[in-house]
Parts: C-alpha cells; structure tokens; sequence
C-alpha cells in the first residue's frame, strides 16, 4: 500500500512532544517549502504563545538593524506574519536574499522551531539544528528525478546535531509516497563518492592567465591541477582493468567468440586510459585554438582585441567580447545596456516576467543570436551551443530600473508569478557583468561610463544588503 504524505503539521508535533526541535525539514521543492510554511501559519494550534512572538519579533528588529536590512520590506513578505507566529520558516533560493539571511540569523539564535528547505541548501549553509527530517529519496535534477548521492545524504544528515549544546543528533525519514526509507538506507551504507573537480581549463580562465604567464606555463599549471590528477589516475584504472582482461586473452581455454569480445573490450579501455590521462591538456587544447579563430589570440600571445577582453572577469568573457567587438553595444543608454547584458546573462530554465511589447529590437536579438551560435560553435570547453537571447530577462532588470521601489517591483513579481530570488540573482549578475564592462576605461572609454551608470541604476536596495552583511562579518 501507497503511504499517503505526511504533513509537516504532524512532524512538528511527533518531534516537539519528543524534545527534537529545532529541527531542518528537506523538501525536493520551493513550492513544497512555501505551502509547508503556509500551512503551519493557518493552524492556530500550531502557533506559538504570545511572549515568544513578542521575542521573535524583537529579534527581527535587531537583525534588520545590525545588518541595514529594509525592516518594511521584511514586514511585507507574504511569509512574514506566519513566520512570527509559529516560528517556522521556508528557506530556499527562490526568496530574496535578504529574508534568507534573516531566517540564518533567526535559526543561529535557536528562536525557529523548523526550517523548511531544499536540499541544495545543505551543501551551501551550516543550519544549527537538533533533527533533521529527509522527505524524499531522490531529488530533482536537470534530467529529472535521481536517487541521492551517498554525498548528499550526508550533506543533509550531517547537519543534525548543534556544536556544543547537542550530544546527539538525531536524523529521521518522514514516510510518503517518494521517500523510500529502504533506498535511504542504502544510500546511507555507501562510501562517499569519488572526489571530482570542477575545473576545467574555460576560454575566460585561458585569457585572464595569458595576461601575466605563456602558454607552456598554462600547460604545467593545468597538468598539475586536480582535476588532470583525477583523470591520470581514472586512466590508470582503465589501463589496469585492460592489462587484466588481456591476461584472460592468453588462455587457451577462452572460446573464440569470447576472445573477440574480450580484446575488442581491452583495445577500448586502452584508448579511453590514453584519452583520460591528457584530457584536461587536450581542454586547453580547444580553448586556445577558439580564442586563436575568433581573435584573441595571435599564436600563442593575447592580441589587441585578447587584451582588453581579459580584463573582463566573467564567465561571459566571449559573449561580452564579441558583442563589443560587433558594435552592439555603442551608442546605447544605459538602461538599453542593461538591458543587452541581461538578455545575455539570464538563465533559460528560470521565469522572468514577460511583455507583449520586446525591449529588445528584432535585429537587437538577431544580432546577438548570431554572436551566441558563433561562440557555440567554437567547440571551446564550458561555452553553451544552444544559449539564446532571453528578452524576458531584459525585460525583467529594465523594470526593475524603472520601478520606485522593491516592494513595487514585488507585486509585479507575484502577479507574474516570478520567484523574488529569481529576479534578484538575475538582477545582481547582470551588475557584475556590468561592473566588469567599467574596467575597459582605456579602451572602450564611453561603454565603461554607461556600464557604471548601469550598475548604478540596478544595483540598488535591498540588493545591497547583502554586501553590508558581508562587510560586517568580514570585521
């Protein structure tokens, strides 16, 4: 039989009458997180007494104050006034930065009684909590569903206990309809998985290193990193298993067939070792042979052009570089500049706000379409082939210039149906693009100019928040 999904209303009871609170719940979801928040708050026998509302919300107060937080903007959360009388709350990237931070703060302090949150949260903040509640054996990626890693279990149920005040912490599996305790046991019996790397030799790493080293000094660098460590030893691996299959091959005994299948086998192993060992060599390879035919190179030096584009610090180093280098960009506001970067910067996956009318100019898109299929076809590491304009996005960050306020720009967002959070990370990468656009003050003097007031206009409260949190911890 199907068991039926269990409410965090009753999870919250089970674990408060067994002293197991406060506790961190996982969701596969934001939405999940939301309803689990709402629901609690709709519940007034869930609500907690008067005297801790008063202290939780003196709390508030003084985490606003200490960190320059909006306070109105916090009151005016659709999760605020729940918040305050259950002391639970929902945690997830879709929510803007600032109500994040508050809750961390919140839960630090041990005044929440359940975060509410999604499993990529595991891995980014270190939550206090005594129980941590896992509500599904699989997690949703970009090719669906998956069973979780033996890492991520232990992401997730490590978090359980608190430094210093807990001396056990406790971990429990809330039965439903995709949470399988049998597969978390599993996952729970599994040795970590192998450790990887995430580096890899990208054309905007290549460009910013030819500033200051050669070529040959790229290739020792790389040749010493992790990641070529990772795959000499994966090719040495291979290697052993074909030397083990190739002693099988000198038995007599194996039949004919099997032979065939066997060296076939060792012959594909074989070249798959070689191909492991140099792979991170033959990376570098194919981002420098793509900087040489677009430009940036002259050989194995920075051209002109290579030059000023390596003072672009930014994953779109090539999508900026050449749309600069086509003329895109001159003559333009700054709000139209914006509005460019973002169309560049957003991710397709994720929900802007729409318009009927375009920011963008039909030969706007068709122009920097044609810059992103000529950057997709480079065959350089880490570049996108199917990367397109988003007009959402510029639609979006222009908005945003142009509303008097985030709690205006909010209701547009929730009458859209568009994540606070979404809209804020879209928002604060396109500065930083923008930012990176004001160091060509030598050689693109008026872009960098528009590229600051750019900034400006959009890198606003409450999104500065976050860096006045940053400068207060980093005292």
């Amino acid at each position: 039989m199907m068991r039926r999904d269990l409410p965090l209303s009753d999870i919250l009871v089970e674990l408060e009458r067994d002293n197991m609170l406060p506790a961190l719940v996982f969701r596969t979801s934001r939405s999940q997180c939301d309803s689990d928040a709402m629901r609690i708050a709709s519940n007034e026998r869930l609500h907690i007494p008067a005297e801790q509302q008063r202290v939780l919300r003196t709390h508030v107060h003084e985490i606003a104050a200490k960190y320059d937080m909006d306070l109105e903007l916090i009151r005016t959360n659709p999760q605020y006034q729940g918040l305050l009388l259950t002391g639970v709350g929902a945690h997830h990237a879709g929510q803007l930065l600032t109500w994040r931070l508050l809750l961390e703060e919140l839960m630090a302090a041990g005044l929440l009684r359940v975060m509410v949150a999604t499993g990529t949260v595991a891995a980014g903040v270190d939550f206090p909590a005594r129980t941590v509640v896992i509500t599904a054996h699989s997690r949703r990626g970009a090719e669906g569903f998956t069973t979780l890693s033996a890492a991520e279990f232990q992401q997730m149920s490590g978090r359980a206990g608190r430094r210093g005040r807990d001396t056990v912490g406790f971990c429990v599996v809330a039965p439903n309809p995709f949470c399988d305790a049998r597969q978390l046991l599993k996952v729970a019996k599994r040795k970590p998985e192998p450790l990887s790397s995430a580096y890899f030799p990208s054309p905007s790493t290549v460009l910013n290193l030819l500033r200051y080293r050669n070529v040959d000094d790229l290739r020792y660098t790389v040749e010493r990193s992790l990641a070529a460590f990772i795959d000499r030893r994966r090719g040495l691996e291979l290697a052993q298993e074909a030397a083990e299959i190739e002693e099988l091959l000198a038995d007599e005994t194996v039949h004919e067939r099997e032979q065939k299948r066997l060296g076939k086998r060792a012959r594909r192993l074989k070249r798959q070792a070689q191909e492991a060992g140099t792979q991170q060599l033959q990376l570098l390879d194919a981002a420098l042979e793509g900087l040489r035919d677009l430009g940036y190179l002259e050989g194995d030096t920075l051209s002109e052009k290579g030059y000023w584009a390596a003072n672009l610090c930014t994953s779109l180093v090539l999508e900026l570089g050449e749309t600069i280098e086509d003329g895109i960009f001159d003559g333009r506001s700054a709000e139209d500049l914006a509005a460019l970067v973002a169309s560049i910067a957003g991710d397709s996956y994720r929900t802007y706000l729409k318009t009927k009318k375009p920011v963008l100019t039909e030969e706007d898109v068709e122009k920097i379409n044609s810059v992103l299929q000529k950057i997709g076809s480079s065959g350089m590491p880490g570049v996108l082939e199917d990367k397109q304009v988003l007009q959402s996005a510029a639609y979006t960050v222009t908005t945003w210039m142009q509303a008097e306020n985030w709690q205006e720009f909010r209701g547009l967002l929730l009458l859209s149906g568009v994540a606070e959070g979404d809209a804020a990370r879209l928002i604060t990468q396109t500065a930083d693009h923008l930012n990176q656009l004001t160091r060509l003050m030598e050689t693109h003097r008026d872009l960098a100019f528009r590229a600051e007031e750019a900034k400006r206009r959009i890198l606003r409260p409450p999104l500065t928040e976050a860096m006045n949190v940053e400068s207060i911890e980093g005292r």
